[in-house]
């Protein structure tokens, strides 16, 4: 008879709790974390419209419409994850940087499927490299609107609606909100 616990997930050797995974975020500047189940992100359709009809980044960035994923296709990802970290930082520029860091931490300390949303349209690249190939795909990632996540309605699921962070128009530089996907 076949090993049953073969086809259970493994999880991490050094569970880490909540609490750890919202300190590692504050160690790195950010002004509040928090551990959210994947069901309360909210995704809409209606979000890729903002982007294409509303946003000068739309298919000039590798990490922006129509080269980012679908909001049906962030929906299916969305299913093979249990939680994430929503976190506020205190400017969408350091936020590329403390949610590619905290992803490589996640992933060192066993969380191997961790994966990083930035706060603001990549500027990795000046001009981006969209006809080839991305130059730094380790750190370019998409913004949580660019894969059609609703970054209020997300904020409202989690507590976080009545803040000023709900109001910051998307992909600004007062949009200063992101997440890591953990599992």
């Amino acid at each position: 008879m076949p090993d049953q616990r073969k086809n259970i997930r493994s999880l991490p050797q050094n569970i880490q709790t909540n609490q750890e995974l919202i300190a590692e975020a504050m160690e790195l500047g950010c002004r509040r974390a928090k551990v959210v189940s994947t069901n309360s992100i909210a995704l809409g359709s209606w979000v890729h419209l903002q982007c294409q009809f509303g946003c000068s980044h739309y298919g000039k960035l590798l990490t922006c419409p129509p080269c980012s994923p679908t909001s049906s296709e962030t929906s299916e990802i969305l299913m093979e994850y249990k939680k994430a970290l929503l976190i506020q930082g205190k400017n969408s520029k350091d936020m590329q940087s403390i949610t590619s860091g905290l992803e490589t931490i996640f992933k060192k300390k066993g969380f191997y499927k961790a994966f990083a949303f930035s706060a603001a349209p990549c500027d990795l690249c000046s001009p981006c490299t969209v006809e080839t190939q991305c130059q730094y795909p380790e750190k370019a990632r998409p913004t949580l609107q660019a894969c059609g996540i609703d970054v209020r309605g997300t904020l409202s699921n989690n507590g976080w609606g009545d803040s000023s962070a709900a109001q910051a128009a998307p992909c600004s530089p007062s949009n200063d909100i992101t997440m890591v996907l953990i599992d």
